[in-house]
């Protein structure tokens, strides 16, 4: 899925302001993980399944996937459970800047992205807001850390990239 500079601009214009709205001192990560809470991004609702705007609130947490260790980080797809639905959402553990952590939603069995949420990183742990899970086949997830010049999960520039969850 190509995306023109005017749209990841402002993707990233509304991730900025959901970053703002959502950053916290210090808290524990999904899981109860002991980390700096980073950043949620906005909250992806794609295709008729609901969004979790914070996946803090989640129990059962787990790695449903996870993609290659780089020095810019690993990226990972998360689920867990937050008022009786499962959800997914990605995780950068290890960020480095100059990245961004991206949300990659298929909703039509095409393998390629429907819907999209991103974050920009640092150093850390980031994770994006949720997209609840599906039984259908049609519906997938992915994650990636890409270098910021790079337009999206399957394009170059990727560093750490989970397969379609």
């Amino acid at each position: 899925m190509e995306r023109s500079n005017t749209r990841r601009t402002a993707l990233a214009a509304a991730a900025t302001l959901a970053l703002a709205g959502s950053l916290l001192a210090h808290s524990t990560g999904p899981a109860g993980a002991a980390t700096e809470t980073r950043a949620l991004g906005p909250t992806v609702a794609c295709g008729g399944l609901a969004g979790l705007n914070d996946p803090n609130t989640a129990t059962g947490v787990t790695t449903a996937a996870q993609g290659a260790s780089s020095s810019a980080g690993t990226a990972q797809i998360r689920t867990g459970l937050a008022g009786g639905t499962r959800y997914g959402w990605a995780r950068a553990a290890g960020g480095s800047s100059n990245y961004d952590l991206y949300f990659e939603i298929d909703i039509n069995g095409d393998r390629a992205a429907d819907c999209a949420t991103f974050i920009s990183i640092s150093s850390g742990l980031y994770w994006t807001s949720g997209t609840q899970t599906s039984a259908s086949s049609s519906v997938a997830f992915r994650a990636c850390i890409i270098a910021r010049s790079a337009p999206d999960c399957g394009g170059t520039g990727v560093a750490s990239r989970t397969p379609w969850w």
